[in-house]
């Protein structure tokens, strides 16, 4: 039990910007934890997040433009930039054209470069889209504000646990070192433990969060065998642009079924 609080305090300390001081041991235990609670602090900021849409909407008079613009930069001050600069430095490194040992130099260059703009500019906008039009259709899907976090985050742990590193050292190394074939089978358990506590609102919903479940299961398949085949494997950027890249695409998702 000791481990398992430790791994949800390692969470905030790597994963957000809380002030977390304690230190911590990055045991076997500790890190598997960690990666359990990702999902979990994926809920939390979902929660939050669409406390806060639905309080503006409520006592202000903002426009829902301005309310979906909000609800984008919350999870990413959250973070602090972190899966931000991920999807910046892998759009660079991609949109290189070179191959996967030049692709990896490129990642690891602190600068960013006019191609990893590009692709920030494109997902972001295309979530605003998708979320704008999704809003526009049904009001109440403000429910997906706290789903879609809990899925980004699924994927993203299970592709670092089921796809082999890129380099010998780094943050994918660290977490792939020490995962286990359990954490795979326990984020899905919790993916799918959301998918059915969807339906206690409709039927409806119930089938979009489970499209979004099938989807999330088949994309995360699908980037590991981009990364694979682009970088021979993943790194930490990988994974930052898998979970902004999901995020995204669930969205889409939404704004079909709905």
């Amino acid at each position: 039990m000791k481990n398992v609080g430790l791994g949800a305090l390692f969470t905030l300390q790597f994963f957000s910007v809380c002030p977390i001081r304690k230190n911590i041991e990055p045991n076997s235990s500790v890190v598997r934890s960690c990666l359990i609670w990702l999902p979990v602090l994926g809920l939390v900021i979902g929660i939050i997040n669409a406390f806060i849409f639905y309080g503006l909407a409520s006592i202000t008079t903002m426009s829902l433009i301005s309310l979906i613009i909000f609800a984008i930069m919350l999870p990413a001050i959250w973070s602090g930039g972190l899966h931000l600069d991920g999807l910046m430095d892998t759009g660079d490194a991609f949109f290189s054209y070179q191959d996967s040992h030049k692709r990896l130099e490129v990642m690891g260059d602190p600068r960013t470069g006019a191609f990893g703009v590009l692709v920030l500019l494109a997902v972001l906008i295309m979530r605003f889209v998708f979320m704008y039009e999704t809003f526009l259709t049904d009001s109440s899907a403000i429910l997906f504000i706290i789903i879609v976090p809990i899925f980004s985050r699924g994927v993203m742990v299970m592709l670092l646990g089921n796809t082999l590193p890129a380099r010998s050292r780094g943050l994918s190394h660290f977490f792939k070192r020490h995962y286990h074939h359990n954490v795979t089978l326990t984020i899905i358990g919790l993916m799918f433990v959301t998918s059915a506590a969807v339906s206690l609102h409709s039927l409806s919903y119930f089938m979009v969060s489970f499209a979004m479940l099938l989807v999330s299961l088949i994309g995360m398949w699908g980037i590991r065998v981009w990364a694979l085949r682009s970088f021979g494997g993943i790194t930490g950027d990988v994974c930052g642009a898998t979970l902004e890249g999901m995020e995204t695409f669930l969205w889409f998702i939404v704004w079909l079924c709905i």
